[in-house]
């Protein structure tokens, strides 16, 4: 049985509304995957300098983010995993320092080939530093200038203090090192107030211009370099804090701390603003729904109002529609049918009634 052709229209109408409102409707924060398509276990995560993401994988590919979608980066690593992307990589990102597990790709225009596995890079006063787990390299003229040989490092950091560039290292099972970047060869352990024997994984710098470093025994932070390290109480003594991300402190607000783990992403409220950072509560941990994160928190990058996070494959967490929004989407696809198979064909509408 046909309904009237403005009854049939109002259905199919309201249909198509409910249709493209679905996943408009807000509904809060929620942690979503969004992965390189076909892609295999993410193993770093950076920012290029046109504000793209860019994702390496276990399989030696390299993924670029941009316009809210996932392209593949046409660059050829040998197959070896990615493990490092500089945060000052290019915008073409297949030209840039690459690290690997068989050595770093794409090096400074002048320097040869660097063989050794790769667990981290960075760019500091023009000069490429790159940490592995037998030493460091720096970038000289021509030559790869080594320190800190035999030492197992894992993660770089730069800090700005007035006119002074500092530079930090994590290591394994060593603490922290530290050198001013007009001096990069010279190394002194920087490891006062910390636990003997610390793994080092993520470093991050307040507002005020304080470092923080992550461990495997919590989190421990710095007045200045070289100055004794205090503990940053958050509830996760016992936690590796692999990953850190300090959002800008809002008006009126204070700063935001992400952290990944080996049990997902925690966030809290930190008052960096007097000389003692404070933790304003203990971490809360992100909800993921199941089979989501089941790998540690690697690397965490700013995204829209959220986070972007890697985690084996690629999650981003932060505003979002209405959880369940696919239902109110499906009856709107229902009704637009309902409606469509209401209307009245033409033949009908100019069929004359008989009594």
């Amino acid at each position: 049985m046909k309904a009237s052709r403005p009854v049939a229209i109002g259905i199919a109408a309201l249909g198509l509304i409910l249709l493209i409102a679905g996943p408009l409707i807000p509904g809060g924060e929620r942690l979503v995957r969004n992965t390189p398509p076909n892609s295999g276990h993410i193993t770093d995560l950076g920012r290029a300098d046109d504000g793209s993401i860019l994702a390496g994988t276990q399989e030696g590919e390299l993924w670029r983010y941009a316009k809210d979608r996932w392209a593949p980066v046409n660059v050829d690593l040998g197959g070896h995993p990615v493990t490092a992307l500089s945060a000052d990589l290019s915008g073409d990102a297949s030209k840039g320092p690459i690290g690997t597990s068989g050595g770093l790709y794409n090096a400074p225009d002048g320097m040869p080939e660097l063989p050794a596995p790769v667990r981290d890079e960075i760019l500091a006063s023009d000069r490429l530093l790159v940490a592995t787990g037998k030493g460091l390299y720096v970038q000289g003229d021509g030559q790869w200038l080594e320190a800190l040989e035999g030492t197992s490092l894992y993660r770089l950091e730069t800090q700005q203090l007035g006119d002074e560039l500092w530079l930090h290292i994590g290591t394994v099972g060593e603490g922290v090192y530290s050198a001013r970047a007009a001096d990069p060869l010279n190394w002194q352990p920087n490891r006062e107030g910390l636990p003997a024997g610390l793994n080092v994984f993520s470093f991050v710098m307040t507002d005020g211009g304080r470092l923080i470093a992550g461990s495997d025994k919590g989190l421990f932070w710095q007045q200045a370099p070289m100055q004794p390290w205090q503990r940053l109480k958050v509830g996760l003594e016992n936690s590796r804090m692999l990953s850190l991300y300090l959002e800008p402190a809002k008006p009126n607000q204070a700063e935001r701390l992400w952290i990944g783990s080996d049990d997902g992403l925690w966030r809290l409220e930190i008052n960096a603003a007097d000389s003692a950072p404070e933790a304003k509560s203990f971490a809360e941990l992100i909800q993921a729904p199941p089979g989501h994160v089941q790998y540690g928190v690697s690397w965490i990058l700013p995204f829209g109002d959220g986070v972007m996070l890697s985690a084996g494959s690629v999650y981003q967490f932060g505003p979002m529609g209405l959880k369940g929004w696919y239902w109110i989407s499906l009856a709107g696809l229902v009704l637009l049918l309902v409606g469509g198979w209401l209307t009245p064909s033409r033949n009908d509408a100019d069929t004359p009634k008989t009594a």
